[in-house]
């Protein structure tokens, strides 16, 4: 145990040491956002403040729900960037006729001036400005045509671009600049190098973007080292495979007699909150794929113009985000009591998770509230509109006030944790080795849950006119490393625990494998977030970085099969009739064998498709990175969230004899409905958009061309069965959890269990 605390360590230092060295990098190296003139002193086409705020207009009707920018966003309308890098190649060819032959050479040379903080622009390229921003503004105020496109309104319901985005031609206009000064960072090759800013991406043959050495041997370098970490990773798992620490079940439930105090028994309420946002969550997945196929479905247009695409999908993604974090913070507060050996409740623990409760409510209620609000452009200031609108950057939607005031709750909740778990850390000695192992178990459960708390307030570290590439950084300490690093030490030591209080685990083996498991995802994890951030307008150094460390993450999910079967032999024990009461956490066992397959083939499988830099030039922001997503946020927490709301359900009406044949089911047919939703749809959507891109440059695998081909829109009606079979397997899921409901609320008994909710 000695030695996995000191290899965290270790890996926790060097990893956050190369973030910051690599962090400072990525600040000094930032395209700049520059003043854009005419050539020979001619007039100012946009200000650098017209670029930033332009940015902020563009956040405010929902930034990257609305399409993406440098890849990172929503997928049904274009990637913007590639977008009007094509358009304008497009017209300025048409434009130079017979002098097109040096115009590549001429749209990739930087002219950015640092003294004066200015680029110029010729008067041709200029002139093809000013005509693709009439289009865009025509495009976002709602425009009938424009001589670009005579239909709008079909572009729009293909895009699901709000008919009316921008009430205001001005801000349009300055939208349209921000626009364009993320394609000119896409175009503009580095001081002293051959590669713009984005590494040459969005390949577009047009301009002379095309995948750079660096893209092709990084990509390489990534699948070696995968191939070498997993043959390593095995080797080490099977020397040391009798180290596991499993015990035989023991013949009775060690938890009984298990204690609840009224803390833990307030956490019910999370529970339900949890399992109402996922419901939530696929209703919202189902309205907006519908919308991407069917137009408005027959839904009066004031709804569709107010629930547009993009706030069902903001709040699609942010349901589920709040529903993963409620169901982690709930567990752990429920936990941390007995953890801590207390048959009571510490003072004001009870009140405060009511408080906090309540908080909960406010964050999620207030937050979805203000990004309607902010796309429908109720909101006259644009620092209002971030603050309780929508800060229009995907995963982190929430308005700034709702940010600042979860980081609040999260202090809070930490309080709370070591307020209930403090007397197990004060053990004052350790007689046994046992002893040893549960007070490193609680030592690493009260780090996991600093750690939580402290890494959401990296999402603060930038503001609404902070640079993209800036801003790109921060948020993927957020959307990775909050998420897939704290969170994942997090459950990691949470799960070892619960078996150990089961007595099926040795608790110093459980310690020493929560310590190693944790260090080697950590290992890969910390620097490998820069797998997000290889076109994000960053040097190639972190491309290196990113594509050397993230495959790393791999290597122990390809092991993933060890783990399930781990949990199959703990199932078949259960059905020994000497251990029989094991029977009782079988949904939960079930959940973790569907969490281990699609760690395997969500995040595993799918994400490293996605992973390397050569897959990334072409598929980033597109379907591929759709069915990674699903399968891994939903295929991994969404289901680890749904197994520690039954845990606490479970615990909290221990010695209720529960019926679980709607849950059985229902968990099983939500997994293979996943399964279909993916592997009949969306990932083949993935793959023939990957074609589309590497033969006919990126920006028309993300245009109307591919929107609108009617071999895409039947791929799409194929998701039918999946999520039909989804769906309704959700909803044996809720009838269990409103059953369960109605039984503690009102005694009623029900199909959720064979009998009422016993005293104890």
């Amino acid at each position: 145990i000695g030695g996995g605390w000191l290899a965290v360590a270790i890996v926790f230092i060097a990893g956050f040491s190369i973030m910051g060295f690599t962090g400072k990098i990525i600040y000094d190296n930032a395209p700049p956002i520059p003043t854009f003139r005419l050539e020979k002193d001619g007039p100012v086409l946009w200000t650098s403040e017209d670029i930033l705020e332009g940015q902020q207009i563009w956040q405010s009707i929902g930034g990257q729900q609305v399409g993406s920018v440098w890849g990172h966003g929503a997928l049904q309308a274009p990637d913007w960037s590639a977008d009007w890098l094509h358009r304008e190649a497009v017209m300025t060819l048409e434009l130079l006729g017979s002098n097109s032959s040096t115009y590549i050479q001429h749209v990739r040379k930087n002219t950015y001036n640092s003294e004066t903080n200015e680029v110029t622009i010729g008067h041709a390229r200029a002139k093809v400005l000013r005509r693709l921003t009439k289009f865009y503004v025509a495009l976002f105020t709602g425009a009938p045509s424009s001589p670009e496109v005579e239909n709008l309104p079909k572009m729009r319901k293909l895009f699901q671009v709000k008919d009316v985005a921008l009430y205001s031609k001005e801000k349009a206009e300055k939208m349209a600049g921000f626009v364009f000064w993320s394609s000119w960072a896409c175009v503009t090759e580095r001081p002293g190098k051959t590669h713009t800013y984005t590494n040459n991406w969005p390949q577009e043959r047009l301009v002379g973007n095309r995948v750079s050495p660096e893209v092709i041997v990084w990509s390489l370098a990534s699948v070696a080292l995968l191939v070498f970490g997993i043959g390593a990773l095995a080797w080490v798992r099977s020397v040391h495979h009798s180290e596991q620490g499993q015990l035989p079940a023991p013949t009775e439930d060690p938890l009984k007699d298990f204690v609840v105090t009224p803390s833990m028994a307030s956490m019910i309420k999370w529970v339900y909150v949890v399992f109402f946002l996922s419901g939530f969550q696929i209703c919202l997945g189902v309205y907006t794929i519908h919308l991407t196929i069917e137009g408005n479905m027959g839904f009066p247009n004031w709804l569709t113009q107010h629930i547009t695409y993009t706030v069902a999908r903001t709040w699609h993604t942010q349901s589920a985000v709040f529903a993963i974090a409620t169901s982690f913070l709930s567990a752990g507060l429920f936990l941390a009591p007995a953890i801590g050996g207390r048959k009571e409740d510490p003072p004001l623990q009870k009140p405060l998770c009511d408080f906090l409760f309540v908080c909960l409510l406010v964050i999620v209620g207030g937050s979805m509230a203000g990004q309607v609000a902010a796309i429908t452009q109720s909101f006259q200031s644009l620092l209002m509109s971030q603050y309780f609108g929508h800060q229009g950057y995907e995963y982190v939607e929430l308005g700034r006030f709702y940010q600042y005031f979860l980081l609040v709750g999260l202090l809070l909740w930490l309080l709370l944790m070591v307020n209930a778990v403090h007397p197990a850390l004060r053990t004052p000695s350790f007689i046994t080795k046992d002893a040893r192992g549960k007070w490193h178990l609680v030592v690493i459960i009260t780090c996991a849950a600093v750690l939580i708390s402290f890494f959401w307030a990296s999402g603060l570290m930038y503001n609404a006119r902070s640079n993209l590439a800036v801003m790109d950084y921060w948020r993927f300490w957020i959307v990775h490393m909050w998420v897939e690093g704290m969170f994942e030490v997090f459950i990691t030591v949470v799960v070892a625990q619960v078996f150990v209080m089961l007595g099926v685990l040795d608790p110093s083996a459980a310690a020493g494998v929560t310590l190693f498991t944790s260090g080697v995802f950590l290992f890969g994890g910390i620097p490998g977030m820069y797998h997000h951030n290889y076109f994000a307008g960053t040097p190639s150094m972190i491309m290196a970085i990113g594509a050397c460390f993230s495959c790393l993450e791999v290597c122990p999910l390809a092991l993933m099969g060890m783990e399930a079967s781990e949990y199959i032999a703990l199932e078949k024990v259960a059905r020994k009739t000497e251990s029989s009461w094991l029977m009782k956490y079988k949904p939960i066992i079930d959940c973790f064998i569907y969490v281990a397959f699609w760690n395997l083939v969500g995040a595993g499988f799918l994400g490293f498709i996605i992973n390397p830099p050569v897959s990334q030039y072409y598929m980033i922001g597109g379907y591929l990175t759709l069915s990674h997503s699903h399968g891994a946020l939903w295929g991994v927490y969404g289901v680890l969230a749904m197994a520690l709301g039954l845990l606490v359900l479970r615990l909290s009406d221990i010695k209720a004899d529960w019926d679980t044949r709607w849950l059985d089911l229902g968990l099983k047919l939500m997994n293979l409905g996943m399964v279909l939703q993916i592997f009949l749809s969306i990932f083949p959507i993935g793959i023939y958009q990957f074609w589309l891109s590497v033969v006919n440059d990126y920006w028309y695998a993300r245009s109307e061309h591919f929107h609108g081909d009617p071999t895409v829109q039947w791929m799409k009606l194929a998701r039918g069965l999946g999520d039909s079979i989804f769906a309704f397997a959700m909803l044996m899921v809720l009838w269990f959890v409103f059953k369960d409901f109605l039984r503690r609320a009102f005694g009623i008994q029900s199909a959720a269990a064979r009998e009422p909710l016993l005293k104890q």
